[in-house]
């Protein structure tokens, strides 16, 4: 287009000058002779356009994975001039694709501020780090084209997004654990008072504030601390090199989905959730084992989630040794795509003291690109193995709705 531009200017220029010496019209000469002169103008123009501009980034807060999000840019101008025909472009990762191919011009007035909104789908969960973006400005004809580099470290972290709610299968209605059967008794039921939260359906209407939901308008009930600690332990396999797949449809991505969702139901029906992380690379500042119960340890869990990846050295069966005793009636959830020898034994530790086990088995063979990784004996021995132990086996395959479907394996 600036080549057409320049074309253009030129050949009015030269039908100026060739129409002036036909006519012997002088004044036509000092027209061509401004018209050249007009790139130059607008070449000044262009290059102080970008001069003294201050210009920030803002992040989204809470970007979730699947959803569209935005980064906003204020942009203050604090001299007497008004810049004009301004742009900002910045380069984004694979999983994260403008909401737009060419982002818009927009202008900012003198002493006064502009605000440029950029929205981006979020593909995949992930820490995204960002050194900065390129803010452009063109020339009043457009022929000129200055850009200036504007350094903004940052970090984007794109939450796990928690799929519906999965109820993991029962063998019995009076197990132990996180389950429907003992959804009151995770909220608390004894005599010492712990808090005030908001009604959920289930509650005893004999426990509802009255004089919070007076002053509130909002329905709560008193909360009571536990005599017996309900709890539910999840621990998604990171080993180095157990991500089968591609994209977003690996085992790792549906770990990572499942332990939102899990953990995400289980704290919302009140229990205590603990997750177990194993020393890897992605995890650095975090603990090995997060426990807590709210929406707070919630946002803890998924930030972590956020940043999982399978560059763990620690095996399945190794990372379960950390753990502890787990109390009676505690649900504790593996999910790994491995058959590992050792697994089914470091589980028999925790089924023997009363733990409800479940293993929830990602078969790598189902997803795109992974080859059939384990002979259908080798995976029979397994579940064989584990319901030796007492452990539940569970299994989740890839899918082209890319659902969390789970099937007990009897």
């Amino acid at each position: 287009m600036q080549y057409h531009k320049w074309i253009f200017l030129g050949f009015g220029a030269l039908c100026l000058v060739i129409v002036a010496s036909l006519l012997n019209a002088e004044h036509l000469y000092y027209m061509a002779a401004i018209l050249l002169t007009l790139p130059a103008i607008s070449y000044g123009l262009g290059w102080c356009a970008l001069r003294g501009l201050k210009v920030t980034r803002t992040l989204p807060p809470d970007a979730w994975a699947g959803e569209e999000s935005e980064i906003v840019y204020s942009i203050e101008n604090p001299s007497p001039v008004a810049r004009f025909f301004l742009t900002i472009r910045e380069g984004f990762p694979d999983w994260i694709v403008p909401g737009r191919a060419e982002t818009p011009l927009f202008n900012v007035q003198a002493q006064g501020t502009a605000q440029t909104i950029q929205r981006v789908r979020l593909k995949r969960r992930g820490v995204y780090r960002t050194e900065g973006f390129e803010m452009t400005a063109m020339d009043p004809l457009g022929v000129f084209a200055f850009s200036r580099r504007v350094l903004s470290d940052g970090e984007l972290v794109v939450y796990p997004m928690p799929g519906p709610s999965i109820r993991l299968p029962l063998s019995g209605a009076d197990r132990y654990g996180w389950q429907d059967t003992t959804s009151a008794a995770l909220r608390g039921s004894s005599v010492d008072l712990d808090g005030i939260r908001t009604y959920v359906p289930g509650d005893s209407l004999r426990r509802i504030h009255w004089r919070q939901t007076a002053r509130t308008g909002t329905l709560t009930v008193m909360e009571f601390e536990e005599t017996v600690s309900q709890q539910l332990v999840l621990v998604p396999d990171l080993l180095q090199g157990t991500a089968y797949g591609a994209g977003t449809e690996t085992t790792l991505e549906y770990a990572v989905r499942l332990t939102a969702t899990l953990a995400k139901q289980a704290l919302e029906e009140g229990a205590e959730v603990r997750l177990i992380l194993p020393n890897s690379p992605s995890l650095q500042g975090y603990p090995s084992s997060l426990n807590g119960r709210g929406q707070d340890h919630l946002h803890l869990i998924l930030g972590a989630l956020a940043r999982a990846e399978a560059d763990a050295t620690t095996p399945m069966s190794e990372l379960l040794g950390s753990i502890g005793e787990l109390a009676s009636g505690t649900r504790l959830v593996v999910m790994t795509a491995k058959t590992e020898r050792g697994l089914p034994e470091a589980l028999s530790r925790f089924t023997s003291t009363g733990a409800d086990v479940s293993l929830i088995y990602l078969d790598p063979s189902t997803f795109p690109g992974a080859g059939r990784r384990k002979a259908p004996a080798e995976r029979s021995r397994f579940f064989s193995e584990l319901l030796a132990v007492h452990a539940r086996p569970l299994l989740v395959e890839a899918n082209a709705e890319q659902e969390l479907r789970i099937q007990e394996i009897a």
